[in-house]
């Protein structure tokens, strides 16, 4: 994919404040909303995004294209995902993944729940404080 072509997605889907790295995969300072889109796969190549990635709501049979890093909120629920492979190996508060047909030994899989739990936790301790 080209520079205008990336550049088109991202007006197509909303996407501002990007920068596009020289693997062909963008950066973006802020939120992405994929969400409610009928995609089945995500548009673009993502690395990190610093807000929320929201891609739930679609018909995803994968993560592949899916940012690596994401500041707070990474929601890829109500899809038809099998595996979260592709998905973020960091996300800073929650990430979200219920209704879609996982393995159980994915949805209890403790990598992906215990930070979010855990900084949950402490958000809610924050506030109750």
């Amino acid at each position: 994919m080209n520079e205008l072509e990336i550049k088109s997605i991202c007006k197509k889907y909303g996407i501002k404040n990007y920068t596009i790295n020289p693997d062909g995969s963008i950066d973006v300072d802020g939120s992405v909303n994929l969400s409610y889109q009928k995609l089945t796969k995500l548009p673009l190549n993502f690395n990190r995004v610093t807000g929320n990635f929201y891609c739930h709501n679609n018909r995803l049979t994968s993560l592949e294209g899916g940012p690596k890093e994401v500041g707070e909120y990474f929601s890829c629920h109500d899809n038809r995902l099998t595996s979260l492979e592709g998905g973020p190996k960091e996300v800073g508060v929650y990430f979200f993944c219920y209704n879609n047909p996982l393995p159980k030994t994915i949805i209890d899989d403790p990598k992906v729940w215990i930070k979010s739990y855990y900084r949950d936790q402490q958000i809610n301790k924050i506030l109750n404080d």
